[in-house]
């Protein structure tokens, strides 16, 4: 996306702050994994309580780091924004939105909103990545959520981007 100042904000995505969550239930998966083998070994279940409990231990962590990979690859793209919008990642996938079709955006803890203007539907002119049925109801609703500790610059970064580049048009308010 270019802009026409030839200038661009861009916020990449902090793998890292991905990955932190996942700790914890990896290794309480593996913890609960070395148990039961403990247990099994030391004769204190049986080995059809022994492959329940492992198939538990191991459905756990697995169902989360499939969720991490999903949910990751679906909004590993970088949040953009310039003179004529902006393109932040969704659970969909990236959403471009001019600036004229945001209202403004709320600011809930490290949590930003983008809230639409009324009347801006997915087939407005300029509006790309918000087709499905599901992003929808989010966008013209609520709005777009956008969790700023995710992204290597901070949330203040962001809004500061969000004013100067919007020229001031979208506002931020705390919700």
């Amino acid at each position: 996306m270019t802009s026409g100042a030839g200038e661009s904000f861009v916020a990449d995505v902090d793998l890292e702050a991905w990955r932190r969550p996942l700790v914890p239930w990896v290794a309480g998966g593996v913890i609960a994994l070395i148990a039961v083998i403990i247990a099994t070994v030391a004769d204190l279940i049986g080995v059809g309580v022994a492959l329940l409990l492992i198939g538990a231990a191991l459905a756990a962590p697995g169902a989360k780091l499939g969720a991490y990979y999903f949910r990751r690859h679906r909004r590993e793209s970088p949040l953009l924004i310039d003179v004529e919008g902006i393109r932040l990642p969704t659970g969909q996938g990236p959403a471009f939105l001019p600036w004229d079709t945001l209202r403004h955006v709320v600011v809930d803890g490290p949590t930003l909103r983008f809230r639409l203007r009324a009347g801006v539907t997915p087939g407005t002119a300029g509006v790309t990545g918000l087709h499905r049925r599901d992003a929808w109801p989010v966008a013209s609703g609520p709005g777009l959520p956008l969790d700023t500790r995710l992204f290597t610059r901070g949330r203040d970064e962001i809004l500061d981007a969000v004013n100067r580049f919007s020229a001031g048009r979208v506002k931020s308010s705390t919700g």
